[in-house]
């Protein structure tokens, strides 16, 4: 029978210590039927799926856990026998990823899905979450699940897809096929369970030794994939630093579950040491690990990111696992309060990008600490290598580097800059340009640090997504991704999608404006090899006229705010309408919306908006906006017109300056000439504004402006901002403020 062969494939599986992904194409109870006497009562399955019509642990005879795939993001880390994903009521990119991360070497992930014919028919429900009221299911394309059919019955791909349709004798001949290709390749691949640590996670054990015991201010940077041992290679390294002399090691993570896996190996090496050592152990539990030896407490503990901003830990080394996951700036603060760092982070998370946070990342480490170390674990511990399972999803994923990065490299000596070629892609032709594809997306996979598998998934199937490229020589220079929002009737009630046109009407407009028509700009990425050519404001020159021509009444784009991003969408005449007052997770800034109108009504309704949020901005800076550097919120202020002068305002910004007036006494006025003279302030240092702007513009207290830029209390404070307004203030200005702001005085 199918089964007693799909039997025999899992010995073989726990043999070489392989996963494979299993495909079941048919009716539940054929399906049940395959999967019978596949697990042990002793092993762990989890289905994934809709509680209705669900597989119950009596049809597999084993231990069978179920979640719904919404649930799943919280269960990473887990390491089962199995996972079953019913296709057959949605699917989705991220899902597949998650979900195929947890199988262990010897396991099966086995996706159920309807007959090839039926499951290419039927609409995908995941996809309504790239939908914009009132787009339903059925208007998505279909071509994200074609894509994975095409892929994973591939001849190439190592994917064992059985249909309900075929034969017994063929099904068993697949099977039987397939287990001995497996075979024959687990023959020449490196054999199996090695023994831990292996070569990479020992040369990461000895990186990290010398950050704990070497020279200050080099921190170390551990990159990898799923299932390479990232954190156990910590939690070994945190017991030997701690061994050798160190008395205490911190590891922070957004969440203390992404630290379990070097809680547990730090607990087996301590209790493997004390077979040998003389070694008390005292606490041994996710997160604190703690012992004595040679009369010392040794201590390896778990601090959340939030509290180490608080109170910073006077550890001897400090660990950031998943780094990926934690706001730049706040990895930022940690790198200039602790002198020994180790960042971990997974190339490929399914929460976001790794290789995006490296790039950002890696300006700032080259900025402050240039001589930090980088190391790449590439070998897997969790199951064997070249592993059938990692690649079919990863291929399928583009979860890989694209293997013609080559198509996006030029040679810079024979770039051209005005010989790009820019054009609007058709999905249809992507589908079938899969080179192209995988190009687009690694371009987007470099440029922003949260592009996950669903957005490859949003790529394939949003029929309301333009793309448009830059090429040159049909090289792949850069590409802007727009999703079309608006012309919707005003509501009290909110509908799905419409980010930009939603957020302003329930902030600055009336309900009318909703009827205008946008393009929403949500990714804009050109290659680094490429930046600073022009590029990008080509990109967004062609949206300009795409969307002239199809008669969108104005473009817009909402975007984690940064010094860099500022000026690049200011200068291209998009305007500044919102700031969000929380911060977003993942980059630690705060989204703006910025707009540019392309029609007279747009022009006339974003011009009534301008002037409500210009009202409001200086006031949200003092208060929700408690964490955006003074550099951004100055370039917002220098898109504000003012119809009238004030020369009243820099006579006080005078007056301060030469210390005839108390900062009490004039504070308002201060704040008020700031507001518009922006342009002014630009001419300081940015250590100049952030003071200024953290006393002057956000109201806060001398202590706090003192703490937040490491200085000694007012005093110094006010020096600062006086030495500031004597660099920026012209003699000539200076000599015509005092005469306006004695003659004010007289007259008071």
């Amino acid at each position: 029978m199918t089964s007693n062969n799909l039997t025999f494939l899992r010995q073989t599986l726990t043999q070489h210590h392989h996963r494979v992904l299993v495909i079941l194409s048919g009716q539940r109870d054929w399906q049940s039927a395959q999967l019978e006497n596949l697990w042990t009562p002793l092993e762990t399955v989890l289905s994934i799926g809709s509680k209705k019509d669900r597989l119950s642990p009596q049809d597999l005879n084993t231990t069978l856990e179920t979640l719904e795939s919404k649930q799943l993001i919280h269960s990473l880390g887990q390491e089962l026998e199995g996972v079953i994903l019913d296709a057959s009521e949605g699917l989705s990119a991220n899902t597949l990823g998650i979900a195929a991360g947890m199988v262990k070497g010897g396991g099966l992930f086995v996706v159920l899905t309807p007959e090839i014919k039926e499951w290419r028919a039927q609409p995908n429900p995941d996809n309504a979450r790239f939908l914009n009221s009132p787009l339903g299911i059925e208007q998505a394309h279909p071509y994200f699940i074609d894509h994975l059919i095409q892929q994973w019955q591939a001849p190439h791909q190592q994917v064992l897809w059985l249909s309900e349709s075929d034969t017994k004798s063929n099904s068993s001949l697949k099977i039987e096929s397939f287990t001995q290709r497996l075979i024959d390749q687990a023959a020449i691949s490196t054999s199996l369970k090695e023994r831990l640590p292996t070569l990479d996670q020992q040369q990461v054990i000895q990186a990290i030794h010398r950050v704990a015991f070497g020279h200050r201010k080099r921190p170390l940077v551990v990159s990898a994939d799923r299932g390479r041992g990232k954190s156990s290679a910590l939690g070994l390294a945190a017991v030997h630093c701690l061994l050798d002399g160190k008395q205490e090691i911190v590891l922070t993570a957004s969440r203390l579950d992404q630290a379990k896996m070097a809680f547990e190996h730090a607990i087996k090496a301590v209790i493997k040491a004390a077979e040998t050592l003389d070694i008390n152990i005292e606490t041994k539990q996710p997160g604190l690990v703690s012992f004595r030896f040679q009369n010392q407490l040794k201590t390896f503990r778990f601090i959340a990111p939030d509290q180490l901003m608080i109170n910073p830990t006077q550890a001897d080394v400090l660990m950031v696992d998943e780094a990926a996951h934690l706001p730049t700036p706040l990895l930022t603060q940690l790198l200039h309060r602790h002198h020994r760092l180790v960042f971990a982070t997974t190339l490929h998370g399914y929460e976001g990008s790794g290789r995006g946070f490296e790039l950002r990342f890696k300006k700032t480490l080259n900025t402050f600490t240039p001589d930090w170390k980088n190391l790449h674990l590439k070998q897997p511990i969790r199951w064997a290598e070249n592993d059938p399972l990692e690649t079919a999803i990863n291929q399928a994923l583009f979860l890989t580097p694209n293997p013609l990065e080559s198509n996006l490299v030029n040679d810079l000596k024979h770039f051209n800059k005005e010989n790009i070629a820019l054009q609007e892609e058709s999905i249809h032709d992507l589908v079938n340009d899969s080179k192209l594809l995988h190009t687009i997306f690694e371009l987007l996979v470099q440029a922003h640090y949260q592009t996950s598998p669903n957005d490859f998934q949003q790529l394939l199937s949003a029929p309301n997504l333009k793309i448009i490229t830059a090429k040159q020589n049909h090289r792949l220079l850069g590409v802007v991704l727009c999703i079309e929002e608006g012309k919707i009737m005003p509501t009290s009630n909110r509908v799905h999608g419409h980010l930009v046109p939603q957020l302003l009407c329930k902030n600055y407009a009336s309900g009318d404006f909703s009827l205008l028509s946008t393009w929403r700009i949500m990714r804009i990425a050109v290659h680094p090899e490429y930046q600073q050519q022009g590029i990008g404001k080509k990109l967004l020159k062609t949206v300009q006229n795409l969307a002239r021509h199809a008669r969108i009444d104005y473009l817009s784009s909402s975007f984690g705010a940064s010094n860099e991003l500022l000026p690049f969408w200011f200068n291209q005449g998009y305007t500044p309408l919102h700031v969000g007052v929380k911060r977003d997770k993942a980059s630690g800034s705060h989204n703006i919306v910025v707009t540019l109108a392309l029609s007279a009504m747009a022009q006339q309704a974003l011009a009534t908006i301008q002037r409500v949020f210009q009202a409001q901005f200086p006031h949200t800076v003092i208060e929700p906006l408690y964490f955006v550097p003074t550099q951004q919120i100055l370039a917002v202020l220098k898109t504000f017109r003012f119809k009238t002068q004030k020369p009243q305002l820099e006579a006080s910004a005078i007056a301060y300056e030469s210390k005839q007036r108390q900062y009490e006494s004039i504070s308002g006025l201060l704040w008020e000439w700031s507001i518009r003279n922006p342009q002014t302030l630009d001419h300081a240092s940015h250590f100049q504004q952030a003071v200024w702007g953290d006393k002057v513009l956000k109201k806060q207290s001398w202590q706090d402006v003192a703490h937040h830029n490491h200085l000694s209390g007012r005093k110094e404070v006010e020096t600062i901002m006086q030495e500031m307004l004597t660099e920026v203030l012209s003699d000539s200005r200076k000599t015509v403020g005092q005469r306006i702001f004695q003659a004010d005085l007289r007259r008071t």
